[in-house]
């Protein structure tokens, strides 16, 4: 019993660390693949046949638009949950840009990954505390085709 009262803390503590860290991955991982899909779809659609050049205009805000909702919410039209509680368009957490001289097209998200012990921190014994939020920025630039 007393070996069991000593390990069990410790062994408690590495099996929440790592499904915590597994659950971070995981979101970081399906965070990355929502900003990829997005650049692939604005990236696909940015070059103005017509005139040569990137869209410009209300076609390109449409197309803002269109990949915001993407990363979002994984689809165009911006219906439904979002991939994550708190993942917005409207608070600027994904934007979308274009670079005209390069031909390039960048989506970037800013989220707030929030751990599921709550709150902002977890004290230490040695009077410190160790942080639960941790914010996770993702890029990706791709050449419009």
């Amino acid at each position: 019993m007393v070996e069991f009262a000593i390990s069990m803390p410790v062994i408690f503590l590495l099996m929440f660390g790592a499904f915590e860290f597994g659950r971070l991955m995981t979101q970081y991982s399906a965070l990355n693949d929502g900003v990829r899909n997005a650049a692939r779809y604005v990236a696909g659609k940015a070059l103005n046949g017509t005139a040569g050049g990137m869209a410009t205009g209300a076609q390109w805000t449409t197309l803002q638009q269109e990949g915001e909702n993407l990363a979002v919410y994984g689809n165009i039209a911006g219906t439904g949950s979002p991939i994550f509680p708190g993942l917005t368009v409207v608070n600027g957490h994904v934007t979308v840009s274009q670079d005209t001289a390069a031909l390039t097209i960048t989506v970037s998200a800013n989220y707030t990954y929030a751990s599921l012990f709550g709150g902002n921190a977890i004290p230490t014994f040695m009077g410190g505390s160790i942080a639960t939020n941790y914010p996770l920025t993702i890029s990706t630039t791709m050449r419009a085709l």
